[in-house]
């Protein structure tokens, strides 16, 4: 019987050999397991602000977020993270689980990063559940133009995001027609071209921040309601915001993106001092990105 016991407990052993070991923080809208013993320094109290923020843009794809606790896996480092039990791809910062309800992350040296990381990858997680509820899934530029917006930290000073500034300085020749940039998925049809893929992004981004921040969220939910219903995206876009054609909300969007107030936001913000801190998360094209900058 002792032997039995012995060989019980090697067996657990070597099954649970390089296995995360979790610690659990609650909160009231998550519930954090941790690979650390403790979590970062006031970590808590920001998560519960980004449940807020998040809350008021997107509960209503996914009311339940008001009752329910997402989940949050925190690895110590990226090592683990890698390693650990989610496989997530080896460019990735995060990664969101929607049968799960959680999101998983590696801890950052910067705070504002890995809050940013969490935002991007949890608004996959409410909004891919508002399509998946119907069996489908979100255009690749809905679905990452919304969660590049909200990263930003503040509604009320988008120039303070990377992806605002990058929008604002992009060259515009590098901005594809509606019709072909809709038809784009990036990871299968432009991601040889790194160049290609960050400008994609950055018009994503811009259009998507073009279409909820300048317009009313029930136009937004209405649009994305009759997207995720099969109507098709020219039909959805007059039914929602009045354009009748791409060609009209091209023209309305570029009026807007060329508007100087873009850069007025950001020359004002480099003015103050104040600098970003941190770049665009969770999509592997950042030293596109940073050229794309300078």
């Amino acid at each position: 019987m002792r032997l039995f016991w012995t060989l019980a407990a090697l067996i657990w052993a070597c099954g649970t050999a390089g296995a995360t070991q979790w610690r659990e923080t609650v909160s009231p809208h998550f519930v954090i397991a941790h690979e650390s013993p403790w979590t970062p320094p006031g970590f808590v109290i920001a998560l519960e602000k980004l449940h807020n923020r998040l809350r008021m843009d997107l509960s209503m794809f996914s009311p339940w977020m008001a009752k329910e606790r997402l989940r949050l896996y925190l690895y110590k480092e990226r090592a683990t993270y890698l390693k650990g039990e989610f496989e997530p791809p080896s460019w990735s910062n995060g990664i969101a689980m929607y049968d799960k309800k959680a999101v998983a992350v590696h801890d950052q040296p910067e705070a504002a990063k890995l809050l940013q990381i969490i935002a991007h990858e949890t608004t996959h997680l409410l909004f891919e559940g508002f399509w998946k509820e119907a069996g489908k899934q979100p255009p690749s530029w809905l679905n990452e133009g919304l969660a590049m917006m909200e990263e930003s930290e503040s509604v009320g000073k988008p120039e303070k995001s990377d992806w605002y500034q990058a929008m604002a300085y992009q060259p515009r020749k590098s901005l594809l027609p509606l019709e072909k940039f809709f038809a784009i998925n990036p990871t299968t049809d432009i991601k040889d071209d790194q160049e290609k893929v960050t400008a994609w992004y950055v018009q994503a981004y811009s259009l998507v921040y073009f279409l909820y921040r300048r317009h009313s969220r029930l136009q937004f939910k209405t649009f994305c309601g009759h997207l995720r219903d099969g109507r098709p995206l020219k039909e959805s876009l007059w039914l929602s915001y009045r354009f009748a054609t791409l060609a009209k909300l091209e023209s309305a969007w570029r009026e807007w993106l060329d508007s100087p107030e873009h850069k007025k936001r950001v020359e004002a913000l480099a003015q103050t001092g104040a600098r970003a801190k941190v770049v665009p998360s969770a999509i592997p094209i950042m030293d596109g990105f940073r050229s794309l900058r300078e």
